[in-house]
């Protein structure tokens, strides 16, 4: 299967794994515009359809809503379950005909998922509902229980949260702490002294420090966004 999507797209990046877990990992990490998933992904437990509960799972993370999903399977039960409940692409039954696995990849991947980064994220801030594009955040900052997202624009005061429960929240790999208590999108970062510790960002005259303990950690993040 990894080797007839490589024919249609050479280009492509493909994870190829065993288990819903591991493909779980790489979805949240990535941004993925095709999933092509086996019902059973556990033939050694009677009855297993992990793979369904793995589709469905999908369709309830905002950017994997409309994403294509190809589903493999032998298994007639599951076809109205999952073209009701999950929206499938299309089935491909086992054995399959590579000619029609191609066809069907090639027709599938021209739909792109929407890129985490114009993604909005929604803070609660007195009674009222603001909205931030994420791809407009320059840093996050937590101070005297308070969470400071600023952008070029303004500097919004919000509830606290931890920086932990924001970088899940944010789900997006430009987002990194550099310190204790802050976050910066990398798509922001003009220089890095890493001898002084600090960060000049774009667009903005505050400068971020790089907590020691993480400054290892945060030059590989530089390094890796120069490749």
């Amino acid at each position: 299967m990894e080797e007839l999507v490589k024919q249609v797209q050479p280009d492509a990046d493909v994870y190829a794994v065993s288990g819903e877990d591991e493909a779980y990992a790489i979805a949240m990490k990535r941004t993925i515009d095709l999933f092509l998933v086996d019902i059973i992904l556990h033939p050694e437990t009677m009855g297993d359809q992990s793979g369904a509960d793995f589709a469905q799972n999908l369709r309830t993370i905002e950017k994997y809503l409309f994403t294509p999903i190809i589903v493999i399977t032998s298994l007639y039960d599951p076809k109205i379950y999952m073209y009701s409940a999950v929206h499938c692409y299309r089935f491909i039954e086992k054995p399959f005909d590579a000619k029609k696995v191609r066809e069907t990849i090639q027709e599938a991947i021209k739909y792109r998922t929407v890129d985490e980064k114009k993604r909005n994220i929604i803070f609660h801030v007195d009674g009222l509902l603001q909205m931030v594009a994420v791809d407009e955040i320059i840093y996050i900052e937590s101070r005297k229980h308070k969470l400071y997202i600023k952008t070029a624009e303004e500097c919004l005061c919000v509830p606290y949260k931890s920086c932990k429960s924001m970088l899940e929240e944010l789900d997006n790999d430009n987002f990194v702490k550099c310190n204790r208590g802050t976050i910066v999108n990398m798509s922001y970062v003009k220089k890095v002294d890493s001898v002084n510790r600090f960060i000049y960002l774009k667009g903005i005259q505050d400068v971020l420090e790089i907590g020691p303990i993480m400054k290892k950690a945060f030059m590989d993040k530089v390094l890796e966004t120069r490749k």
